[in-house]
């Protein structure tokens, strides 16, 4: 995917450092490096489907649709 892409701050914990993960080839999904909370899977199979894959996950993130491991969770 084309490296221009914008991830919004973490709704969690309001960090800036999201990022975009691929996992074994067949999925990708966006994570923060501070506190892990990260968007659902979006798998894909093969090249054509990646690049959709990654809009989704960015899509879930910016949206704030995210898995966080908080107490109580």
């Amino acid at each position: 995917m084309n490296d221009e892409y914008e991830l919004l701050p973490c709704r969690v914990c309001h960090e800036d450092l999201a990022y975009l993960e691929e996992e074994g080839g067949w999925c990708v999904y966006v994570t923060c490096a501070n506190c892990g909370s990260q968007t659902a899977f979006c798998r894909y199979e093969g090249e054509e489907e990646k690049e959709e894959a990654e809009k989704k996950a960015i899509h879930l993130w910016n949206m704030g649709k995210v898995i966080a491991e908080r107490r109580g969770e």
